[in-house]
């Protein structure tokens, strides 16, 4: 048998006492005629629940947390403790039942208190976060979701109401369970708006923007059904540069070259860019138009920004030059992306492939032709002592031409000593213009 505790017996023997000696009348008063209780009365009730609370009676708590919640809510220092106690409170008793159905009424006790807490509070000019108590709302259904399963497709709107209480706040775990939420409803628009809305609110979170980044690359199935959502998108907004953006990188990553040079078009008119120009270079490049290439990545170099990327950019220049057949612009071009980066091992390795590509165009192949293989291995050695990531590309450069180098008896015959000093400045070689030494 379960007895009452004595205190909660002399509780009500008292209470029934007072109860039977007041005047009929005064029982039929309407409540709002009776009198508020007094501070010493509610200090009792606070005092009684918080000492079961703190011991882990919370079936004795109840009662008196009650009472308070009712007549005195902000007790004692005017804020939203009460409703945090009286939210752990049922949750305890939830877990202490097994009985499904007082279990389940406790629980709708609790999410009673998270809906209360924040208007009650409010009225009294007490202290709440209206932010942080949906949170708690959602992280509550969530910890019960066996117990509360239907409730649990509103977790996402209801942490999605909360970021728009409070943006700034928000974790980056409770806007990866909005964006995945509304991928799970297949509403795929609504995860494109919110994750605009955060890029526009919290972009300047590399955490946050990495996340969201990873979300747009596997939102879609496939690239080309991403590539048809935004092209309806940009139907209903055909001024939105971000959309124009973002399908600009998606036909150059797809390789759909006539509909990202219409697109790059429209970016050039509506916010030209270093960065537009420089990747419209670079598909000319690919396609073959140098000349195109060449003027996209000059004016490149003139626009906000655009000698950031000065190493880069000349590189490509000299690279377009030397697809037609300009060596010695190409040159010029790699010898500008080494004044802007002297450790820029690729435009070292690009002049060494210069001069082995002009030998191969020369084409006799005599002594004094495969002498400019020694060139070549110059840049291809500094390539390798400057900039440690192109080392193995630059031995095996060195590797590739070195049985091409002018043998014992051709240096014999032309009375060339190893470690002599020797000019390239001759026949088709003239615009070289450049000392090695004999290997």
């Amino acid at each position: 048998m379960n007895y009452l505790p004595m205190r909660v017996q002399q509780a009500i023997y008292v209470g029934l006492l007072a109860l039977m000696a007041l005047p009929l009348t005064a029982l039929a008063q309407p409540e709002e005629a009776q009198e508020k209780p007094s501070q010493q009365e509610i200090a009792i009730h606070y005092s009684l629940y918080y000492e079961d609370f703190k011991n882990g009676n919370y079936e004795g708590a109840l009662p008196n947390l009650r009472w308070i919640l009712k007549h005195a809510p902000g007790f004692s220092r005017n804020n939203d403790k009460n409703f945090e106690r009286a939210v752990e409170v049922y949750a305890k008793l939830a877990e202490a039942t097994d009985d499904p159905d007082q279990r389940r009424a406790y629980l709708d006790s609790a999410l009673i208190m998270l809906d209360t807490a924040v208007p009650t509070i409010q009225d009294i000019g007490g202290t709440i976060d209206p932010f942080e108590w949906k949170l708690k709302k959602g992280n509550f259904i969530l910890q019960h979701k066996d117990d509360l399963p239907e409730l649990v497709d509103s977790v996402g709107a209801i942490y999605y109401e909360a970021w728009k209480l409070n943006p700034q706040k928000t974790d980056l775990y409770y806007i990866e369970y909005i964006i995945r939420d509304l991928v799970s409803k297949d509403d795929k628009a609504g995860a494109v708006a919110f994750m605009e809305e955060v890029e526009e609110l919290r972009g300047d979170d590399p955490e946050i923007m990495a996340r969201i980044t990873e979300f747009r690359n596997v939102l879609f199935d496939s690239p080309e059904e991403r590539i048809e959502f935004l092209e309806q998108q940009l139907e209903k907004n055909p001024d939105d540069i971000d959309l124009i953006t973002e399908l600009f990188e998606l036909y150059r990553e797809e390789g759909l070259r006539d509909k990202m040079y219409a697109m790059g078009a429209r970016l050039q008119q509506m916010q030209p860019s270093a960065r537009v120009y420089r990747l419209l270079g670079k598909m000319r490049l690919e396609d073959g138009d140098a000349d195109e290439a060449i003027r996209l990545f000059e004016e490149s170099l003139k626009m906000e920004g655009g000698q950031e990327n000065a190493r880069e950019v000349y590189y490509n220049i000299g690279v377009a030059h030397q697809q037609a057949g300009r060596f010695a612009r190409a040159r010029t071009a790699f010898r500008k992306a080494l004044e802007a980066d002297p450790n820029f091992g690729m435009a070292l390795i690009a002049i060494g492939d210069l001069y082995v590509q002009a030998v191969q165009q020369c084409g006799s192949f005599e002594r004094e032709d495969r002498a400019v293989y020694w060139l070549a291995t110059d840049y291809y050695e500094r390539a390798r002592a400057r900039d440690p990531q192109v080392a193995n590309l630059a031995n095996q450069r060195i590797n590739s031409i070195r049985r091409f180098y002018p043998t014992a008896e051709d240096k014999f015959f032309k009375q060339w000593n190893d470690g002599d000093p020797y000019k390239i400045d001759y026949g088709c070689y003239t615009w070289i213009n450049e000392t090695t030494r004999v290997r």
